[in-house]
């Protein structure tokens, strides 16, 4: 039986890898407040429990 090889569309994998990097390019010279208070903003969409 042959395998049929698909080409991905969407890698979710690398996008989590894109954001994470992003994210750590953001937050790398921040004090620990700094970065709780980017994680709590409305403008990343992102929440810091």
């Amino acid at each position: 039986m042959k395998t049929i090889e698909k080409e991905k569309d969407f890698d979710c994998v690398e996008m989590k890898n894109d954001i994470q990097a992003r994210i750590y390019d953001d937050i790398k010279d921040m004090s620990s407040n700094e970065r709780i208070s980017y994680f709590n903003s409305p403008k990343t969409g992102i929440r810091y429990l």
